[in-house]
């Protein structure tokens, strides 16, 4: 196989850390019970994720993967938004704001259907050789961002114990989407590939965020504040 860049290979490879990252949560949760069906999903949606991120990688310039790649990541992204509205929000301002987001991905969807075709795919924010943030990836970290604030809001229903955890999650995340601001073929002192190295950090995130979950859904209640939030939070456990 011939690689467009010395990153590519490193790229391809990491790219299954992420389907790793989908992978063992699901089988915890199958082992040892205890978190609602919705968050399952969420670990289902990093492996499907992680799948056409190791084509893409494969196939680097082929707008078709790029799309699938992309495409999937912002399904997490919804996915886990479904999830902490339905751990946290009332039905009718969930719904509200499931909606929109429904919809604003939509339209973030079919632009990324229309980049397939377009002349010219061009970057909507750009580092300069550094590397670039194309529209999809831009809607990713605001779909992030909103899971975020929504844990952040709520963060009163989080344990102690649990709430250092979610830190170290956004710490992590925070730190990925630095990585991801480098080009896929960004490699610095000839041993650290940007892109490769955020493929780890990312998978070291989502099994950080079952741990997480494993913890606030399944510790013993602090206050009684904390107790009423898990019996909300186990309505729907498997």
């Amino acid at each position: 196989m011939h690689y467009l860049h010395d990153a590519q290979l490193a790229n391809i490879v990491t790219s299954y850390a992420t389907c790793l990252g989908g992978i063992l949560p699901m089988i915890f949760v199958l082992m040892l019970g205890g978190q609602p069906k919705r968050w399952f999903f969420v670990y289902a949606c990093i492996l499907i994720t992680g799948i056409p991120t190791v084509w893409l990688h494969s196939m680097e310039g082929n707008r078709v993967a790029s799309f699938f790649d992309v495409g999937t990541n912002i399904l997490l992204a919804y996915a886990l938004q479904v999830a902490v509205a339905g751990d946290f929000m009332k039905p009718k301002p969930r719904r509200i704001l499931l909606g929109i987001m429904l919809a604003v991905n939509v339209f973030v969807w079919g632009w990324l259907i229309q980049e397939i075709f377009a002349k010219e795919k061009t970057p909507l924010l750009s580092f300069g050789t550094f590397g670039q943030f194309y529209a999809g990836e831009v809607a990713l970290i605001l779909n992030a961002w909103v899971v975020v604030i929504l844990f952040a809001i709520n963060l009163k229903y989080i344990s102690k114990r649990a709430k250092r955890l979610f830190y170290l999650i956004v710490a992590t995340f925070f730190f990925g989407m630095i990585l991801a601001t480098a080009s896929n073929s960004y490699i610095s002192f000839g041993i650290f590939p940007w892109h490769a190295a955020w493929h780890i950090v990312g998978a070291c995130g989502f099994i950080t965020l079952f741990l997480f979950n494993h913890v606030r859904f399944n510790e013993p209640p602090e206050s009684d504040s904390y107790s009423a939030s898990i019996s909300k939070l186990t309505h729907e456990i498997i």
